[in-house]
């Protein structure tokens, strides 16, 4: 352990000589500091307390201590009584090397198959904050839908079944905390819920079934169902859902047909992200904030 540390130590420092040749004094040691504090967090390391992080770095406690507060200042870190663990933003971080990098590889084939099963579109999406962010997602060619998903695309958590999903899965005093922060539960359609109890007794049932059914609430005529990906260590990584029009299928219909083959995708993509061990930085990252 000893070793490690030592090889870590100091890493950020200004260089005599720069590994791309660029001259030393365009290298911000600062931002490579910042950076290093980030990369520390790992599965096997979810948390740090401020002497963890100067220990590791070489830096001392109060610099230590000024990286993690601007860290956590600029939503990348969560400070929970001087631990910091990472917040789901650190996947912004990561976007562009995640476009680029096999996680959807991973993912999609699974999606796929419930695309080929049910005909509908299925995607793949994490909580930041309140949002959902779409990270992976196959369409099924027929469908035509007003509200236009890509990967990448944020949307409200309340009112999608994705969100609920993941919302869901947050202990109360975290749910609490995010939604006075949120303010006011805002409706997209006439049919969304925005009276807080009755909100609450929704993502309880959420909680109990394992599924989120959302009916009308995202956008009029189309019924929505997500399902949680779990993480090794059993907390909701992700969620999955379809979608379709309410002229095409039943609220029977996602449950009975829908449900058990977004279960199935769902508990494979599991299979595979433990198994596989090709998570990156970003993604590891949220399963530590998770736990």
């Amino acid at each position: 352990m000893k070793a490690s540390v030592k090889q870590t130590k100091g890493s950020a420092r200004k260089p005599a000589v720069t590994r791309t040749g660029i001259k030393p004094a365009d290298y911000v040691a600062a931002l490579a500091r910042g950076l290093e504090i980030l990369r520390l967090f790992s599965f096997s390391r979810p948390s740090l307390t401020t002497s963890d992080a100067s220990e590791l770095t070489g830096l001392s406690r109060a610099s230590a201590r000024r990286f993690l507060l601007t860290l956590t200042e600029l939503g990348y870190l969560r400070n929970d009584s001087e631990v910091f663990s990472p917040e789901p933003r650190i996947l912004e971080l990561g976007y562009a090397y995640l476009s680029t990098w096999n996680f959807p590889e991973l993912v999609t084939p699974s999606l796929r198959n419930v695309v080929d099963t049910l005909c509908e579109n299925c995607s793949l999406a994490i909580l930041s904050d309140l949002d959902v962010v779409y990270i992976a997602r196959v369409e099924a060619r027929r469908i035509v839908q007003s509200i236009t998903i890509s990967v990448g695309t944020r949307v409200p958590a309340p009112i999608s079944a994705l969100g609920r999903v993941l919302l869901a899965d947050l202990d109360d005093v975290t749910l609490a905390k995010m939604l006075r922060q949120y303010g006011e539960l805002r409706a997209a359609t006439p049919r969304t819920i925005t009276d807080p109890t009755l909100f609450q007794d929704k993502l309880r049932i959420v909680r109990e079934n394992g599924y989120a059914l959302v009916d009308g609430e995202f956008e009029e005529g189309l019924i929505s169902i997500a399902v949680p990906v779990r993480g090794p260590n059993g907390k909701t990584l992700a969620a999955i859902n379809v979608g379709a029009p309410d002229s095409r299928v039943t609220r029977d219909d996602m449950i009975e047909r829908y449900l058990p083959v977004l279960r199935k995708a769902a508990d494979d993509i599991s299979r595979m992200i433990e198994i596989s061990g090709r998570m990156p930085p970003p993604i590891s990252a949220l399963i530590g904030s998770l736990r």
